[in-house]
């Protein structure tokens, strides 16, 4: 079971974005640096998350952490998903210390499910970068309270793990106060991957972060990983390419490609759009 490192894509100079899912942009599976909401609508989904797999049905949300490998496997030929993602810093002020642990779908209960699709809706049309904004940031505000928690140990140690990706496995079971082994067994549980796998993905993450903050690549390979080959091992599982052939260009053609399939999406949206007044103007 194979994950590749894919952004989630984000029109420009947007912190927030909202997408509906179409057949023809299926994704592979893929993790990535920025939360996500999934949200079903209409009809049904089967989502593979790490090891684990749910299927879901409207009104179900499922939230996925930074790093964590996810994919469609299944959908209903009705379905309506729509895939809600923040950049991490705007996630925080969302959830604070409220994001648990446990990954499974989780239920709105009570919210009307028809006025939220049309609110979602919305924004896979063009909006403005402000309200996609405040709509996306809404949701996940309201999602926070509901998310699985999960075991108190799992939760400090993500926790530990997303503010210090270079701890040792061990170094980490310390500061949990429990055997790595126990650590390593829970994590699973919870999370659908294993610690060291989910650790590797938040070292690349904090790699590329770093060097677009400036580092060069040897500097931020050795604060990251401590050592370049093993920075080298890492991108070669994860993304198929040296860490030099990643940016100087492999990077770059993986985000235009990304930008090509949300505009197209969106012309999708226009056209579409056109062909409904069109058939309203018939009748």
């Amino acid at each position: 079971m194979n994950a590749i490192f894919q952004p989630f894509p984000m029109l420009e100079k947007h912190r927030a974005q909202a997408w509906l899912h179409r057949p023809a942009f299926r994704r592979p599976r893929h993790f990535h640096a920025e939360p996500e909401l999934n949200v079903v609508l209409r009809g049904r989904a089967q989502m593979g998350v790490g090891r684990m797999s749910f299927e879901m049905g409207p009104g179900e949300v499922l939230f996925l952490r930074p790093g964590q490998d996810h994919v469609l496997e299944e959908a209903s030929p009705d379905l309506e998903l729509v895939v809600l993602g923040l950049e991490p810093e705007l996630a925080e002020r969302c959830f604070g210390d409220r994001s648990g642990a446990a990954s499974q779908p989780f239920s709105l209960g009570d919210v009307d499910l028809d006025a939220l699709r049309e609110e979602l809706l919305s924004l896979d049309r063009q909006s403005s970068v402000e309200t996609h904004e405040r709509i996306v940031t809404k949701f996940f505000t309201t999602c926070a309270p509901r998310l699985g928690t999960g075991r108190p140990i799992v939760r400090r140690a993500f926790a530990a793990m997303s503010r210090d990706p270079t701890l040792l496995v061990d170094q980490l079971a310390e500061s949990v106060r429990v055997d790595a082994r126990d650590l390593g067994r829970y994590f699973h549980r919870d999370l659908g991957l294993r610690l060291v796998e989910f650790r590797a993905r938040l070292r690349l993450m904090r790699f590329i972060k770093q060097v677009d903050r400036g580092d060069n690549l040897t500097q931020a390979a050795l604060s990251v990983f401590g050592s370049y080959s093993q920075c080298h091992r890492t991108f070669g599982r994860y993304l198929g390419v040296s860490p030099s052939e990643y940016f100087s260009g492999t990077r770059a053609a993986l985000d235009s490609r990304l930008a090509q399939e949300s505009h197209a999406s969106t012309a999708l949206d226009a056209r579409l759009a056109q062909e409904s007044h069109a058939a309203t103007d018939i009748v």
